[in-house]
């Protein structure tokens, strides 16, 4: 700033120097201020999925001639807030920092840490500070999801009756596209699991879908058999969940079957005039080889039974075959 010291006309009962001029001095003030917007940090702000925060803060570098206004905003608000929205320096605060708080947002998808920014924007009629645009401030939001495939289950166990055992499966995160998981039995003649495809969404990913396992009936005394239901690999477009597996469940199929031989009826009566009687004979489960009945009298001077040998297989044992038996 320029401006001038005056000398007025001099005083003195010397007439020679009484009202004598003397030139004005011309000066200028040279300014130390500069006009500018401080942001402290403007990198390395963290803030995390579960609400955590971080800071920064701003002051104006010199006082301004008219109220500066602030405004912040987030570059991804599904990531980050901040608050206060707005920052107000006036003549009076413009050398005291207001802080900025950055707020982190949750979301459920497994999305790795996720960076954003600050902007800073001034609006002012100080004719120094309307040019003025402030850095952004850098800021990564940390993730607190990872995918996964949880299968809730007891070791099952049901029966060749048709008894049947459930379980549960979820997923951990939400996916970005669908995710179906496949359900599966080691051995469906024991066992079928239903449905057999489960289809996890951007809705429906945190609801547990119930798989049904169901006992297979066979005809064979094979015991009580172990089996497994394997749940996926996962399929679909969301290459963190393809091929995700999920915990394999364990069963038993319960036997209802048990061996033996049915004759029916098992007294009669013939004649000596040649007149016969007739029985059955039938198994009660089907075997895993043929089976042959030996049929003779216990006294052939009396009566006489044919065929003499019954064969039962698997695919005749449960038809009845007739024995004649003649006087």
């Amino acid at each position: 700033i320029a401006y001038n010291i005056i000398t007025a006309a001099s005083s003195s009962t010397d007439p020679v120097y009484n009202n004598m001029a003397s030139p004005d001095v011309g000066v200028t003030n040279t300014d130390n201020d500069a006009v500018g917007i401080t942001v402290v940090p403007t990198t390395g702000l963290v803030t995390t999925e579960a609400g955590g925060t971080s800071t920064f803060t701003v002051t104006l570098a010199s006082e301004p001639t008219a109220s500066v206004t602030i405004a912040c905003a987030s570059s991804d608000t599904t990531e980050g807030t901040v608050g206060p929205t707005t920052l107000t320096f006036t003549a009076a605060n413009w050398n005291t920092g207001q802080v900025v708080t950055v707020t982190g947002v949750d979301d459920a998808v497994d999305d790795d840490a996720i960076a954003f920014t600050i902007t800073l924007t001034a609006t002012t009629t100080d004719p120094a500070y309307a040019p003025l645009t402030p850095g952004p401030v850098s800021v990564t939001n940390t993730d607190d999801d990872s995918v996964g495939i949880t299968v809730t289950a007891t070791p099952l166990t049901v029966a060749e009756t048709g008894t049947t055992g459930t379980y549960t499966v979820v997923l951990t995160s939400q996916p970005t596209a669908n995710v179906e998981v496949v359900t599966a039995s080691s051995d469906p003649s024991e066992a079928t699991s239903a449905p057999a495809t489960l289809t996890f969404t951007a809705v429906n990913w945190n609801v547990a879908q119930v798989v049904t396992v169901t006992g297979e009936d066979d005809f064979v005394v094979d015991g009580n058999l172990p089996f497994t239901i394997t749940n996926g690999p996962a399929t679909g477009t969301d290459p963190k969940y393809v091929g995700l597996t999920g915990t394999t469940v364990t069963g038993t199929n319960n036997d209802n079957d048990a061996a033996g031989i049915n004759v029916n009826p098992t007294t009669g009566t013939t004649t000596e005039a040649g007149g016969t009687a007739i029985f059955n004979l039938i198994l009660t489960s089907e075997p895993t080889a043929n089976v042959v009945i030996t049929i003779s009298s216990s006294d052939p001077s009396e009566c006489v039974a044919a065929p003499g040998t019954v064969t039962f297989t698997s695919a005749n044992w449960n038809t009845l075959q007739a024995v004649t038996v003649t006087g």
